[in-house]
C-alpha cells in the first residue's frame, strides 16, 4: 500500500504537483532519461517503476518529490506512546463546559485502544473533532428538550411549582450515593421528567398507595385467600 501511494504521489509531482522545476526540454522530441536514472544501483532498480516518472528530469525534482512526500507521511505518523497524541479539546459554545461532552476517563482509554490500533494522530483529533462536536449538538438538543419539558411541568404543577420541586430535591437527597451519583453523572439531576416522575412516587408513597414489594397498598391476604378467593362460614 505504501509502495502505491508513493507511486501515485510522484506521479502527481511529475505532472507539475511538485516544486523542484520541470527538468525537461520545451518541444522537439522527448529528453533523454537522466543519468542518475539510467545508472541506479542494483538496490533500487527493482524499484525502477517508483522513479520512472522522473526519469527525464534533473535529480532535484526526485529530492523534492520525497522531501513532500516525508512530510505528509509525518502528518500520518503514530505516536511512540498514547500521552504523546497530544489531543486538543474544541472549545465548546458559550454555557457549555467540555466536561459536559467528554468523560476523560472514557477518553484516555479510547486513545490508548487508538494507539494500540496503530491510528496516526492527525487521524485519531480528526475523530475527537466528529465526537465533540456530535457531542455538543446532541447537548444543545437535550438542553432545549428539557426546557420545554419544564416548561410543561410548570403548566401541570402551576402555583405548586417551587412546592413540589422542593419535595423531589428531598427525595432525590434520601436516595443512596450510588443512585444520586449515577443520577448526576447521567445529567438527569435537573431533568423535569424525572422531577415529575419521583413527585408522582412520593405522592403515592404518603398517600399509602406504594408499599414495599409491589403490592400497591392492596391489603394483605391469606394464602387460601389468594389461591382460592374469600370464604364464608
Amino acid at each position: 500500500m505504501l509502495h502505491d501511494l508513493r507511486r501515485e504521489r510522484l506521479f502527481a509531482l511529475a505532472d507539475g504537483d511538485g516544486t523542484g522545476g520541470s527538468g525537461g526540454s520545451p518541444g522537439g522530441d522527448p529528453p533523454a532519461a537522466q543519468e542518475w536514472f539510467t545508472g541506479l544501483p542494483d538496490t533500487l532498480k527493482p524499484d525502477a517503476a517508483v522513479f520512472e516518472p522522473f526519469k527525464d528530469r534533473p535529480v532535484t525534482d526526485v529530492l523534492g518529490a520525497f522531501r513532500d512526500l516525508s512530510r505528509k507521511a509525518s502528518e500520518y505518523a503514530v505516536p511512540a506512546t498514547p500521552a504523546e497524541y497530544g489531543i486538543k479539546m474544541p472549545t465548546p459554545p458559550a454555557g457549555i463546559s467540555i466536561e459536559d461532552i467528554v468523560d476523560q476517563k472514557g477518553l484516555e482509554e479510547f486513545v490508548a485502544m487508538a494507539h494500540k490500533a496503530g491510528t496516526p494522530a492527525k487521524v485519531l483529533q480528526g475523530i475527537v473533532d466528529q465526537q465533540v462536536a456530535m457531542g455538543i449538538a446532541a447537548h444543545a438538543e437535550n438542553k432545549k428538550a428539557a426546557a420545554e419539558a419544564d416548561k410543561a411541568l410548570r403548566t401541570s404543577w402551576g402555583e405548586k411549582y417551587d412546592q413540589n420541586r422542593a419535595l423531589v430535591e428531598r427525595e432525590i437527597k434520601a436516595l443512596p450515593k450510588k443512585t444520586q451519583d449515577i443520577i448526576t453523572k447521567s445529567g438527569l439531576g435537573e431533568h423535569p421528567h424525572l422531577y415529575e416522575l419521583l413527585f408522582d412516587v412520593a405522592s403515592a408513597r404518603g398517600e399509602g398507595r406504594l408499599r414495599a414489594g409491589g403490592d400497591g397498598g392492596a391489603d394483605k391476604k391469606s394464602l387460601s385467600e389468594r389461591l382460592y378467593g374469600p370464604t364464608t362460614t
